[in-house]
């Protein structure tokens, strides 16, 4: 096949159909009328023999095929615009972008009192979008650039195409209200057994790390209840006497704005590294390294 006969623009209109999943919005973010969108959607679609986009209640769906595609074009934009970007140095007090991150509200609740003043002095252009990440790698996401990255602590081994880093690691302790009236100057493993605990599980699988070291311990815990989500749980524990067992930054955060204490578990409860996950997409992006690098500097000292 001779590549010279080949229109190289059709690949940006690919990447905003994957992106936005509708003509109108695609062709506004190219700056195209929808007729010329269609068109060249058209062109797209005789040049790989494929429908690619076809219309459906949600918009325009990917077909299997462009699906394939999806990954491999990103690449060659991302690698395309390397091209252009590695004559100048990245300044990003003059950067215009969107940056959009999923993971938890527990590490939205560390990373953003940090981020966005720094980002306010530094690139003032630069506008992040924090976005809840379920249990598995928002893989799809990242792929097609819905996102920039992920980062949480529960991701497991990554896929082909994908990178990481690790931000810090995180361990456990267990808080309960100030003026508790069986926990007063030490938490034993009796008394934390005997207490009615409340369970972070962002997806209800009502099981936590307390209950796999309890376990090996031939001990068991009574959970009454589960939240999904890590701030909940500060205003809950301090007017009930229940127990809840958290990351520790989080649990001297609730000290902080919360009538409670905090306790290092009885009982060994593994911790966890945090992770930060992005995309073959965005690896040689100028704009997302330094981002990156942000991050990693101001949540591991």
């Amino acid at each position: 096949m001779n590549i010279a006969s080949k229109d190289l623009n059709l690949l940006f209109v690919f990447d905003a159909l994957i992106r936005e999943r509708s003509v109108t919005r695609a062709a506004a973010r190219l700056s195209l009328s929808q007729p010329a969108l269609s068109h060249a959607l058209g062109r797209l679609r005789r040049d790989f023999g494929d429908d690619l986009f076809v219309r459906s209640a949600k918009g325009m769906t990917p077909t299997p095929r462009a699906h394939e595609l999806s990954e491999r074009i990103a690449s060659v934009l991302a690698q395309a615009e390397t091209l252009y970007e590695s004559g100048s140095a990245f300044v990003p007090k003059h950067a215009t972008a969107r940056c959009s991150i999923s993971t938890t509200d527990y590490f939205e609740a560390i990373l953003l009192p940090l981020l966005l003043p720094y980002l306010s002095r530094h690139a003032p252009g630069v506008m992040t979008v924090a976005r809840q990440t379920s249990g598995d790698l928002p893989k799809g996401l990242l792929e097609s650039g819905a996102i920039d990255m992920a980062i949480a602590g529960f991701y497991g081994e990554l896929p082909e195409g994908f990178f990481k880093r690790a931000l810090f690691k995180e361990t456990y302790a267990c808080v309960v209200r100030k003026d508790h009236p069986e926990v007063v100057k030490e938490l034993t493993l009796d008394t934390f057994v005997s207490l009615e605990h409340l369970l972070v599980s962002p997806h209800g699988d009502m099981v936590g790390a307390v209950d796999r070291a309890l376990e090996k311990k031939r001990l068991s815990r009574r959970i009454v209840a589960g939240v999904g989500n890590f701030h909940s749980p500060a205003s809950i524990v301090a007017s009930t006497d229940y127990v809840v067992t958290v990351p520790m930054r989080l649990a001297k955060m609730y000290a902080k704005t919360h009538p409670v204490k905090w306790f290092e578990p009885p009982l060994a409860v593994p911790g966890f590294t945090l992770l930060m996950v992005w995309h073959a997409r965005t690896h040689r992006s100028p704009l997302h390294a330094w981002l990156r690098s942000v991050i990693e500097g101001l949540v591991s000292s």
